[in-house]
């Protein structure tokens, strides 16, 4: 007990209990003095009761409205309390102070949580019963190319269907999304799940992207496919490659009349071993050596092998111009060089331009534009321009295109073949690094 408590104690004793003696007293004997006295000492101590109340009153009013506003920094402060009404104010202030504790802990965890939202590699999208997103964390921007989510109506700029198939999604439930946008296209794996929070039902949204995933599971199956194929149309070949050599160095094979059909045997199967062999080239790439490079230096290498006619302007925007990146310099060299070769032999005779661009995103991935005015790809035709062994040109053998997507996957990056028109040209390809 507090000595300002056990001072009330005694004053109110005193006052009431003096006052009733003295009350007694007059009335008995002493006459009408003490009769006052008495009854003034009785009204001090009620009046000093009823002070110390209304004041507990009211402070415990005004630090209920405080809670209620979520400022834990109140505190009663009541003098001349009786012992009870002091036990009351003192656990008044242990519930501010605790109730102060907890909201520190909670903002404590909030930051926590929101720390690790903020670097988690899936998308998380948090919205409310009306569709509003309550919550969205840096993945869920880059992912579907929004600065911020404020609704998921924002997404009808892809398609209109995407917010549907969203909105009708419930917990526990999945659905693949597929969109276009100006950086290529977008694949993601969107999982629901609901909660309740405050009385309230929200639905949070966690999305993947699969893209990548699914590319590097085809290529893998053609990898593996060729190196099967390779290997046993090789197996076949080479004896009868051998063999023939062997016939046509035989004086009596050379002065025969089977010499000109054992010589196209020859050259029938030594051309198709060397065909075979290109196309083993694309399932036995080397492993990369990365390091750090200037990407304006490799564009440079490029534009002096001399594979840009004439009547082609080759131009490049680098920003900014000492742009490093890491990767094994003579694979990416490939790249350009199987990019660069294919706009040459597509703008033809025409004049024609061909530009590299490159930039910082803001999500600190670096991006390489080369981009070309020659003929538009076919929408048909570019769904199919990264699978091995596909090609529209008489001479072509289909390795370079998925050769190059081999190499940007083993380098931590990806190429893609961006919509016609983007960025004002027919054609553009899109290298993406890590």
């Amino acid at each position: 007990m507090g000595f300002n408590a056990v001072l009330s104690l005694v004053v109110r004793v005193l006052s009431l209990g003096g006052g009733a003696v003295l009350l007694t007293g007059g009335i008995l004997q002493w006459g009408a003095w003490a009769v006052v006295c008495g009854c003034l000492l009785v009204a001090v101590g009620v009046v000093q009761a009823m002070r110390a109340q209304m004041s507990l009153r009211n402070n415990s009013r005004l630090m209920l409205e405080a809670v209620s506003n979520d400022d834990f920094s109140f505190r009663l402060h009541g003098k001349w309390l009786s012992p009870d009404e002091s036990i009351i104010q003192d656990t008044l202030n242990r519930f501010g102070r605790m109730m102060g504790k907890q909201k520190v802990l909670s903002e404590q965890r909030e930051q926590f949580f929101g720390l690790i939202l903020a670097n988690v590699h899936s998308g998380v999208v948090v919205i409310d019963g009306g569709g509003r997103v309550v919550q969205a964390n840096a993945a869920a921007s880059a992912m579907l190319h929004l600065p911020a989510i404020v609704s998921l109506q924002q997404l009808a700029r892809f398609g209109n269907d995407i917010p549907l198939i969203l909105e009708r999604l419930k917990g526990g439930e999945q659905a693949q999304v597929e969109f276009n946008t100006a950086a290529g296209d977008v694949h993601l794996l969107v999982k629901a799940s609901e909660m309740t929070l405050g009385g309230e039902t929200l639905r949070i949204f966690i999305m993947n992207d699969i893209k990548n995933e699914l590319e590097a599971k085809e290529l893998d199956t053609w990898i593996k496919m060729s190196r099967v194929l390779t290997h046993e149309i090789m197996n076949s070949v080479a004896p009868i490659v051998s063999l023939s050599r062997t016939f046509l160095e035989r004086g009596d094979v050379k002065n025969s009349g089977i010499y000109e059909g054992v010589k196209a045997i020859h050259e029938t199967s030594s051309g198709l071993m060397a065909f075979v062999n290109n196309y083993r080239v694309a399932s036995t790439l080397q492993k990369p050596a990365p390091e750090p490079f200037y990407l304006a230096e490799i564009v440079r290498q490029v534009e002096k092998l001399g594979i840009v006619a004439d009547n082609i302007n080759f131009s490049c925007k680098i920003d900014p111009e000492d742009l490093i990146i890491y990767a094994d310099p003579n694979l990416i060299r490939q790249v350009l060089i199987n990019i660069v070769k294919n706009a040459v032999q597509a703008i033809g005779n025409a004049d024609g331009h061909i530009q590299v661009k490159a930039w910082v995103a803001a999500d600190e991935h670096i991006m390489v534009y080369v981009s070309n005015d020659g003929p538009a790809i076919p929408r048909s035709v570019a769904d199919e321009i990264f699978t091995p062994f596909f090609t529209t040109k008489k001479d072509g053998n289909g390795i370079g295109l998925s050769l190059s997507r081999q190499i940007m996957k083993q380098s931590g990056g990806s190429i893609e073949l961006l919509d016609t028109g983007t960025g004002g040209w027919p054609v553009t390809f899109l290298l993406t690094f890590d």
